[in-house]
């Protein structure tokens, strides 16, 4: 059964909507949650991103990472919400304080959001509302 789901994650690509077991993200270290993809807004696994394991590095306090996303066309009014959790379980996550992005560059469609003030074991986003149905590629890095 193990050799069946990595050849479909092969050919298909990453699984997504937490769908694999968090990938470990150390500082620098860069993780793409959505690639080019329409999740479905709302409030749970379907609307929800991979989600990644934050490291905390020794005698620095905190698991500081940052996120940047780029949609394929003008999303409209949308809010994407980056969320944390000490515990891998959907009902756990919450929105980190200043981390809902509801604006992108008028240009080129992408967004930016440094999260350094995170003490948290795991972090993923959450696409809570999009009026039009464009994709959405999003990294999450390790800081």
């Amino acid at each position: 059964m193990k050799r069946i789901f990595l050849s479909l994650l092969l050919i298909f690509g990453q699984p997504v909507y937490n769908a694999a077991p968090p990938q470990s993200l150390n500082s620098g270290d860069v993780a793409t949650v959505w690639s080019a993809e329409t999740p479905t807004p709302g409030t749970g696994n379907a609307a929800a991103s991979q989600q990644v394991a934050l490291t905390i590095k020794g005698s620095r306090a905190g698991s500081p990472f940052s996120v940047d996303g780029q949609f394929s066309a003008a999303p409209g009014a949308f809010e994407v919400d980056v969320q944390v959790s000490a515990t891998d379980s959907d009902t756990s996550y919450q929105t980190c304080s200043n981390c809902n992005i509801t604006t992108v560059d008028a240009t080129n469609q992408t967004f930016h959001l440094d999260a350094v003030q995170v003490n948290a074991k795991f972090a993923r986003l959450l696409m809570r509302t999009r009026t039009n149905s464009v994709t959405i590629t999003a990294k999450i890095t390790g800081g």
